[in-house]
């Protein structure tokens, strides 16, 4: 005795309401990742952005003198 798959009628308005399952492994891959980029650009911009500004008191301190 086979088992017959369910159908889904083609005019059916169940095929665009069908919840998508997304795992929650990728989730949570997704959001580690996104928090290593945000980290590395930080890492990368703060010591540019600190340095610009030491640099610009130093020129500012120069130019009075």
């Amino acid at each position: 005795m086979s088992i017959d798959p369910e159908v889904i009628d083609s005019s059916s308005s169940a095929d665009f309401n069908a919840v998508r399952c997304i795992p929650k492994w990728a989730i949570y891959g997704a959001i580690g990742l996104a928090v290593l980029v945000v980290v590395g650009i930080l890492k990368t911009l703060l010591p540019l952005i600190l340095m610009g500004l030491v640099l610009g008191c130093i020129w500012k301190q120069a130019k009075t003198h």
